[in-house]
């Protein structure tokens, strides 16, 4: 059996800020370094890591939101 030479590749999780080929914005998908580095320079996509900090920044602690269909609701 011939032996299999393993290549070491470092997929990047990438998220879609806009349409892309198959993907859709908002999607994730894993990419080698090179193509995520060109999905980044022409702004298609983020690197995931980095949309999730940005979600843990903008969230305040302590501020509540209504909960969902209580818009017309009396308050009590």
């Amino acid at each position: 059996m011939a032996a299999v030479k393993k290549t070491e590749r470092k997929t990047v999780s990438m998220t879609f800020r806009k349409p892309w080929g198959r993907y859709s914005k908002g999607d994730r998908a894993g990419f080698p370094e090179e193509r995520a580095k060109q999905l980044e320079d022409r702004k298609i996509a983020v690197r995931s890591a980095d949309v999730k900090a940005e979600e843990n920044e903008e969230k305040p602690a302590g501020k509540q939101t209504p909960a969902k269909g209580t818009e017309g609701a009396d308050k009590v």
